[in-house]
């Protein structure tokens, strides 16, 4: 009897190490591969909140202007795009400054908590500090009470990296939550506790999902998806016949349910469905406000690179999106915020590497993806 149990639990811890090695082996790898620091430089993690109906955001310490010794909490918005920072006037008095007249007001310091992850140190909470970040001092719409984008301050992608994508090898992963990046180490203040939150890489196990990345270029300074078509076109003509090619980018600060936004000059000129009489609620942004529609794009095409090694062209194909369309803004763009990423772009991280560029990075449904030859002919 004795026996017997001994071959039945031998057999069993047998089947168990194989189960686990089974399950070990199709454990899906984590998107991209881990950034090492070289010579004097650290990668760090910050924690980030937000993704609809928050925008994307992190904590910080600005110092008090009249008490110096004083640091001040304040939460952050993450803008992916260029353009400007901003910062309400009140928000300004209240951190103890004086508003310039020329509404450029240039705050010394920004101290972002993070946790260093390479080289490994026992005592791995870090100060990240940027310094001299130029914010534009708006007064935004009663509605936002004196906050941007539902935080005390904004901080577009100028400002956070400072041009410096190539070495700081940003990466801002929306499923996990959190922002990544190389930096000096000497910049770094040290805090020897371990106490900072440090979110961790994570991978969607379904297995029919596909590694996909799309690929950004520059366009007027900020990046753009390469390929995207909105209802067959690649750009939109305005009422003068000029051809404008469309400009569709990742929004962190898009926190929308639909997950899209575009504005109503590329909707009207890709023939976008939308109930103009419609509403589908207000947007407070850092100097305006606008009335949203509601809207449907038939389809909205987007150029991938697929596969294990991320070779193989196919496009993700998505029909009958629901959008909402600002109303007050002629200027053609599509933003595809958290939602949109959540939805379509499992395991989501929107990365640049040591070339400079940006991609969107995610695990994809192959049933929305499409060989290249399909693409709308162009006329």
């Amino acid at each position: 009897m004795c026996l017997c149990g001994r071959i039945a639990l031998c057999g069993l811890a047998v089947g168990l190490a194989t189960a686990l090695s089974v399950f070990a082996a199709d454990d899906p790898a984590s998107l991209l591969k881990p950034v090492v620091p070289t010579g004097t430089q650290a990668r760090v993690r910050v924690a980030v909140e937000g993704g609809a109906p928050r925008t994307m955001q992190f904590k910080a310490q600005v110092p008090h202007g009249k008490t110096k010794a004083e640091m001040v909490s304040v939460s952050v918005a993450i803008d992916t795009q260029g353009g400007k920072s901003y910062v309400a006037a009140k928000t300004v008095e209240a951190w103890g400054y004086e508003v310039p007249k020329n509404k450029e007001f240039v705050l010394p310091e920004l101290l972002v908590p993070a946790a260093q992850i390479a080289p490994a140190k026992k005592g791995r909470d870090v100060l990240v500090r940027i310094t001299n970040v130029k914010l534009y001092v708006t007064e935004p719409p009663a509605e936002a009470k004196n906050n941007i984008f539902n935080c005390n301050m904004s901080l577009c992608a100028a400002d956070l990296y400072k041009g410096a994508e190539k070495t700081m090898e940003p990466r801002l992963a929306f499923a996990d939550h959190f922002l990544e990046l190389t930096v000096p180490a000497t910049g770094l203040k040290r805090l020897d506790t371990d106490d900072t939150p440090l979110p961790n890489v994570t991978a969607d196990a379904t297995p029919t999902l596909v590694p996909s990345a799309a690929p950004t270029i520059r366009r007027q300074g900020n990046p753009v998806f390469a390929y995207v078509t909105v209802n067959g076109q690649e750009s939109y003509k305005l009422g003068n016949g000029t051809a404008v090619p469309l400009h569709v980018s990742v929004g962190s600060i898009n926190n929308w349910d639909t997950g899209v936004i575009l504005s109503i000059g590329l909707a009207r000129g890709c023939k976008v469905e939308m109930d103009e009489r419609g509403t589908a609620g207000m947007a407070t942004g850092a100097e305006s406000s606008s009335i949203m529609i509601p809207g449907k794009i038939k389809e909205l095409r987007l150029g991938l690179s697929t596969g294990s090694d991320l070779r193989v062209q196919k496009d993700l194909v998505l029909k009958d999106i629901a959008v909402v369309v600002d109303r007050n803004v002629s200027e053609g763009f599509v933003s595809l915020g958290p939602k949109f990423i959540e939805t379509y772009f499992k395991n989501g991280v929107y990365a640049c590497g040591t070339d400079g560029v940006w991609k969107l990075n995610g695990r994809c449904d192959p049933e929305l993806l499409f060989d290249i030859k399909t693409r709308p002919k162009k006329p």
